[in-house]
């Protein structure tokens, strides 16, 4: 992306219906499994984000499944 800026749909908040929503950063330690390992390969996981509105303080977790990562689970 140019300027190193990540381009995102407009998202409100599934709570208050607000706009003012604010990027979170990954949060460290929350892999979601997208796939169990197996006799055949491993577990693979994503890592958790998290958006935080701005009008009622509600934050929703997402996972960004381009970001795919064998893991050692």
């Amino acid at each position: 992306m140019p300027g190193g800026r990540e381009r995102r749909r407009a998202r409100r908040c599934p709570s208050c219906g607000g706009a003012n929503i604010m990027r979170g950063m990954q949060i460290e330690g929350v892999q979601i499994p997208l796939v169990r390992a197996t006799e055949e390969g491993p577990a693979v996981a994503v890592p958790a984000y998290s958006d935080i509105c701005g009008e009622c303080g509600m934050v929703t977790l997402y996972v960004r499944v381009g970001e795919q990562k064998k893991s050692d689970a």
